[in-house]
């Protein structure tokens, strides 16, 4: 779990990481704290408009795998129904990823997700941080996404682009905690 000493580094460095991500970020933010507008549905407090509301739901608890460049390895993502997804990756034994942002319907059983992962060492200090961009496409209980990922050091410097594909499995239908 990020300790709020570290989510105060965390920021400032997002803050370099890219400021679209945030935009995005505070936009969500304001949507959720903001009450719905007329002819939008609810949900959670965060106005969709009826045309975008997906027949299936990501809400809940997945496991799987992402491909990258450099591998494959296991991630765990949870869509809450306010907008808000968690983003775990790694073992933890050699270290991994821990990471918060937004999500969005974009039509029938597809959505969009995007995600400020924080990599650490095993039980040490931040080693960078990807800017998590992914479109998916959901068959009730399992959803393939694939984007593009921009990866920084420790210090916000942009290092490269990456493509990755993502492939889950529903675990719980209900999100589990960020």
């Amino acid at each position: 779990m990020i300790t709020r000493i570290d989510r105060r580094a965390d920021k400032r460095v997002a803050h370099r990481v890219g400021r679209a991500f945030c935009a995005t970020a505070l936009a969500a933010s304001v949507a959720l704290a903001v009450p719905a507008v007329a002819g939008a549905r609810t949900v959670d407090a965060a106005p969709v408009a009826q045309a975008a509301v997906s027949s299936s739901t990501p809400v809940g608890r997945w496991q799987g795998t992402v491909e990258h460049a450099n591998g494959s390895g296991n991630i765990t993502l949870s869509f809450h129904s306010s907008g808000l997804v968690c983003l775990g990756s790694g073992d933890g034994s050699t270290g991994g990823g821990q990471g918060m942002g937004v999500w969005w319907p974009t039509g029938t059983n597809t959505f969009s997700y995007r995600v400020l992962e924080v990599l650490r060492e095993a039980e040490g200090p931040v080693t960078g941080f990807v800017d998590v961009n992914q479109k998916a496409t959901q068959n009730v209980a399992n959803v393939s996404s694939s984007g593009v990922s921009k990866i920084y050091d420790a210090q916000g410097t942009y290092l490269l682009s990456a493509n990755a594909t993502v492939t889950v499995k529903r675990v719980a239908t209900a999100p589990g905690s960020c």
